[in-house]
């Protein structure tokens, strides 16, 4: 016997600063001014000291819909994706209840393009680096406590299947 699971579907966006703002920033580098700052991307509690830089690399290449199973958060640091070229990649963000939990009514997916990066604010839910492009690196900064409490997962109870932006393949056309 085989059970059905319902979806609850969500219908991806292009990134935009102002619709990603309650759940932290854009990056996007024009090429002007000649530097850039990111003052956001080490957002984190008093007690976080140890800021730090590494490099992922995304193998795999998702197609819309995707279907999230679960979220991630970070509650003493902001975390940060840069990729180092234009890739485009998926963005799937909640924010938390009070209980710390994801605020599913919240939840938004965003497609990052041209170059766009963002920065997660601390407790943010989002799912984890979905390329839209095939294999792409990406620049992640995040402030750590050297305690190993600096990352909570959680599987979803009921999948979210992200689907295309309307008008594009796999979109919703009405």
């Amino acid at each position: 016997m085989t059970m059905r699971v319902d979806l609850t579907v969500v219908q991806a966006e292009p990134l935009r600063p102002e619709a990603f703002t309650p759940y932290g920033t854009v990056i996007q580098y024009s090429g002007e001014p000649r530097r850039q700052y990111v003052p956001e991307a080490f957002e984190r509690i008093e007690d976080v000291a140890s800021p730090t830089l590494w490099l992922r690399r995304a193998n795999r290449r998702a197609e819309l819909p995707v279907t999230v199973t679960n979220l991630e958060r970070h509650p003493y640091s902001a975390q940060t994706f840069l990729p180092v070229k234009d890739v485009s990649h998926l963005v799937v963000v909640a924010g938390s209840r009070a209980d710390g939990t994801p605020d599913l009514d919240t939840l938004r997916a965003f497609i990052a393009t041209g170059g766009q990066g963002v920065s997660y604010r601390r407790n943010v839910w989002h799912h984890g680096l979905t390329v839209l492009d095939g294999t792409a690196d990406f620049i992640v900064v995040m402030s750590l406590t050297g305690r190993g409490d600096d990352d909570v997962f959680l599987d979803l109870a009921q999948p979210v299947e992200v689907r295309a932006p309307a008008g594009q393949p796999g979109g919703s056309h009405g």
